[in-house]
């Protein structure tokens, strides 16, 4: 019975570990501000690893009041614990009449890079061919790409999303295929006459 509540005890003093995504750059930009806030030299570096071509995946602790970033001062922070699960992953299907359908998950609750984690999870209820972008934090938006009119509306928003952003994730867009994460086009506004 004492080593059942201590195994209890024990799972439950492991934090909730998801996945954000963020650019390139953000590792040496959190190292900064964090020295520059006093942290520890461990507090001072995320745990980050390289996703894909302009994204760095990074682990998030997760907790009943939010989500942080997960440091090297995080020892038992290995990999993500946490799964996306139900019927919609937390993505809400939207449609822009007379033209087509998308879906955005817009929760900003430390797991969206868990999409690129389990890329699996997405064909559950995402149909084949998704190209997937993460333009700011919290934000994953998902289509099928070939519809032109779809394709330039959502391009325009994502381009948009991440100009105005004070924190841009990335404007590229991406689809898994052959077991790997790749750039599949980028966002852009119209150019100007």
């Amino acid at each position: 019975m004492i080593a059942l509540l201590l195994a209890v005890q024990v799972a439950q003093a492991e934090p909730a570990v998801g996945a954000v995504m963020e650019p390139e750059d953000v590792v040496e930009q959190y190292r900064e501000q964090a020295a520059a806030a006093g942290k520890s030299a461990s507090e001072q570096v995320l745990l980050c690893k390289p996703a894909t071509e302009g994204l760095q995946v990074c682990a998030s602790v997760i907790s009943e009041s939010g989500w942080r970033y997960a440091t090297h001062a995080d020892e038992t922070v290995k990999s993500p614990t946490e799964k996306l699960s139900g019927n919609s992953l937390g993505f809400k299907e939207k449609k822009v009449e007379d033209i087509g359908t998308y879906w955005v998950r817009e929760l900003n609750d430390g797991r969206e890079g868990l999409v690129f984690v389990q890329p699996a999870v997405m064909s559950s209820f995402l149909p084949e061919g998704t190209v997937v972008a993460w333009p700011v934090p919290g934000v994953v938006i998902a289509w099928v790409p070939g519809n032109p009119r779809l394709d330039q509306i959502l391009s325009v928003g994502i381009a948009k999303m991440v100009e105005a952003s004070n924190h841009p994730i990335s404007s590229k867009l991406y689809r898994f295929t052959e077991d790997e994460w790749v750039v599949w086009g980028e966002a852009k506004k119209p150019q100007s006459p």
